[in-house]
């Protein structure tokens, strides 16, 4: 070697690095949407330390990068596509919780305990319903019964074979992750159907006797009961809940798989 060449070149450095950087701006994106991973328990510290120590580990399995400057125009484009894409693959692996979001708050609204999160004492406003809050402790214990977080990263594995790194967005992938929302009101409707019956014929025999009783007080009456027999419908559905979320989650996956797919093909 001769004595003037350095023994450490840093356009080398540079280039090996880049076969990281681009992962970890998808990897770091998803884990800023991905359910559990974007929850407010979980810091943005800890999120980027798993986002580089999943970068590391994925970084030699992954394909070939394109050679492309980091610090160009064409780079931060580059970097954007990812950042892109790792939301819009976030947000999809969101849906079957925002299912239940919604389920959650249009249950607490008919049974009058929506109003509770204007009327909390100790967090202030909160930002959901108890119910959600029962359904998202017990979607939490689901995810994780079935690996929700093994394929959350098998997910992200996939996304990087069929939409490589540079293969830009495209309008199919768009149109399958719009074609998406209205799969969850779909989703979120039949869910809640039942109960939303229960607690509207509860409200509606109490209609009735106020009409042939208007000196009978329904608001202390009519409260009580609307909360018992949601919390009824709750208990009798509850054992539901890990079949519906079984089958959302698999239908989830074959809508991602579609528009990987899509993406792969264009």
């Amino acid at each position: 070697m001769p004595m003037h060449e350095p023994l450490l070149q840093t356009s080398q450095y540079l280039s090996s690095l880049q076969a990281y950087w681009w992962p970890f701006c998808r990897i770091a994106a998803l884990f800023s949407m991905a359910p559990l991973f974007n929850h407010k328990a979980v810091s943005v510290r800890v999120r980027i330390l798993l986002a580089l120590a999943l970068t590391v580990a994925l970084g030699a399995a992954l394909p070939d990068m394109p050679q492309i400057d980091p610090l160009s125009a064409k780079g931060l484009l580059t970097a954007l596509e990812q950042i892109a894409f790792g939301v819009l693959l976030g947000l999809t692996l969101q849906l079957v919780f925002t299912i239940f979001m919604l389920v959650g708050e249009v249950v607490s609204t008919q049974m009058g305990m929506s109003m509770a999160r204007y009327n909390d004492p100790v967090n202030g406003v909160s930002s959901s319903s108890i119910i959600y809050q029962l359904y998202f402790i017990l979607l939490v214990l689901l995810f994780f019964a079935i690996d929700g977080h093994l394929v959350t990263v098998s997910v992200l594995y996939q996304s990087f074979l069929f939409w490589p790194v540079g293969s830009g967005l495209n309008y199919l992938g768009a149109q399958s992750f719009i074609q998406a929302f209205a799969w969850v009101l779909a989703a979120a409707v039949l869910v809640t159907l039942p109960i939303v019956f229960c607690l509207t014929l509860v409200q509606f025999c109490f209609g009735l006797l106020n009409r042939i009783s208007p000196a009978m007080n329904l608001f202390s009456l009519g409260f009580p009961i609307s909360i018992l027999m949601g919390l009824l419908c709750i208990y009798l559905t509850l054992p539901n809940l890990p079949d519906n979320y079984l089958h959302l989650t698999r239908e989830l996956l074959n809508g991602i798989g579609l528009i990987l797919r899509e993406g792969g093909d264009v």
